[in-house]
């Protein structure tokens, strides 16, 4: 049984029975033995308070000052005293002292209804209070006097504060689950919600919706709502993911939910179980979640940069057709494959260092790649590698690489310094050129020197002498 049924068969309907037979066999007692013996009231008197004494109820008989005239053995077993310790005592010992201002009125209404079935509790010998149910019957008018009669209760007390505690628990865990969740009975009324439904429905508490009914209190519930409460109600159990919610003011709130019955101890359905959640958020975020993602693929296949990613087994999970387009092949047909499984249009002078990175660092920082094309051309690439982490647990989630095809700049470059080599050259050549002349001049000017005359190149004479 999910939840347990509060109401129990009163126990005080078993005594009144008892007493029905006791009284019964009293009556018919009396009648037998006074045909047998109507000579002889002494012996119906001992027939009668045998009877008293062993009977399975405790009983107790008063006089109209509360003084005790007799106790069966029952009641002596029940709370632990002697016959010696109650008789000719008031009975008032017997209770709690904020009972015994009420017990005379309560003998002088006994004594007008003559008899009385209510719960009280008894002080046993030992200090503790044992719970009673007790019946209580006023004899005669002149004199009255009182038969008490007593059932041990303890138990029945234990089982419902059992009970209490368990509903108590279960009220507790309800109002403070992280879900939404609300309890109705066959007909529909609040039983028990939680502190979550409450929010997201905008109610204002527990107590203004216990015991109302379930329409009464969310009056624009769709049919398709009710028409699955009904369901549940015939015993089936009906969940939703993803279920548009439209409210009056043409809003639109989205649910994931499930509907299901709970049953009584005779197994009768006793009502449903709705578990509610509220993900209009999470829709929200959703869409917001994929519009990004649709912009992301898209800017990713056009990037003109080749982009790969890979997860921690080395297995290709997504790739533009910048990058499958190096290999001479699809997007679809690179996507499940390895990273090794391409490794050979890397030149092998570049494997082992790249891997060495990749297995320390899990990253590469502006590699430059003479890549071998299908066609048998190469293509310089710039690569950097970087890896992405779950930034809850801090796990290594996947590795993204990007490159940018240097090739031209490679290219000019190359071309530059072949032109910067053939004017290193030129520059050689001028120089020794400018050299052997201005040896040359000097050589003139010597020999114009020796023949007397006067030099022919004098700058040639300043720098030497400089």
């Amino acid at each position: 049984m999910l939840i347990p049924l509060m109401a129990e068969v009163a126990g005080s309907l078993l005594l009144i029975a008892i007493l029905f037979v006791i009284s019964a066999g009293l009556l018919v007692l009396l009648l037998g033995e006074r045909r047998k013996n109507h000579h002889d009231p002494l012996f119906v008197t001992n027939q009668i308070e045998s009877l008293l004494r062993y009977m399975p109820e405790g009983y107790i008989g008063v006089d109209k000052q509360g003084i005790i005239q007799e106790v069966n053995e029952t009641y002596l077993v029940m709370t632990g005293y002697a016959r010696g310790d109650l008789i000719g005592k008031k009975i008032c010992m017997l209770l709690a002292e904020e009972r015994n201002e009420t017990l005379l009125s309560q003998l002088k209404t006994i004594e007008l209804q003559k008899s009385v079935l209510l719960e009280t509790e008894h002080r046993c010998k030992d200090g503790s209070f044992l719970p009673l149910e007790a019946s209580v019957t006023a004899l005669g008018s002149e004199h009255p006097a009182f038969m008490c009669f007593y059932r041990d209760i303890s138990q029945r007390k234990k089982d419902e504060l059992s009970r209490k505690h368990s509903t108590d628990l279960l009220r507790y865990v309800i109002e403070h689950t992280r879900s939404a969740v609300a309890i109705h009975d066959k007909n529909l009324r609040y039983l028990y919600v939680s502190q979550k439904y409450l929010d997201e429905y905008g109610l204002k508490d527990a107590s203004s919706i216990i015991g109302r009914h379930h329409y009464d209190v969310l009056p624009d519930l769709p049919q398709k709502w009710r028409d699955v409460h009904q369901r549940a109600l015939a015993g089936e159990v009906i969940s939703a993911e993803d279920d548009p919610y439209v409210r009056e003011d043409g809003s639109v709130e989205y649910t994931r939910w499930e509907c299901r019955p709970w049953y009584t101890e005779q197994g009768t359905i006793g009502g449903i179980i709705i578990y509610t959640e509220m993900i209009t958020k999470q829709k929200e975020f959703e869409h917001e979640l994929k519009k990004t993602k649709d912009y992301l693929e898209t800017v990713l296949t056009h990037a003109n940069a080749p982009i790969v990613v890979w997860d921690t087994s080395l297995t290709i999970t997504l790739a533009n057709q910048a990058f499958s387009s190096l290999f001479g092949l699809s997007v679809e047909q690179m996507i499940g494959h390895r990273l090794v499984e391409f490794e050979q249009y890397i030149p092998l002078q570049h494997r082992d260092a790249l891997y060495l990175q990749l297995g320390t660092r899990k990253a590469i920082d502006a590699a430059e790649i003479e890549m071998a094309q299908s066609d048998g051309s190469n293509r310089t690439l710039l690569w950097n590698v970087s890896p992405m982490f779950n930034p809850d647990t801090g796990d290594l989630v996947a590795i993204i690489a990007q490159g940018q095809d240097i090739s031209e700049r490679k290219k000019i470059e190359q071309e530059h310094a072949g032109q910067l080599e053939e004017l290193r050259r030129w520059y050689a050549v001028m120089t020794n050129r400018e050299d052997r002349i201005i040896a040359l001049k000097r050589e003139v000017n010597a020999l114009l020197k020796y023949e007397g005359k006067a030099i022919r190149y004098a700058s040639v004479e300043d720098e030497t002498h400089a």
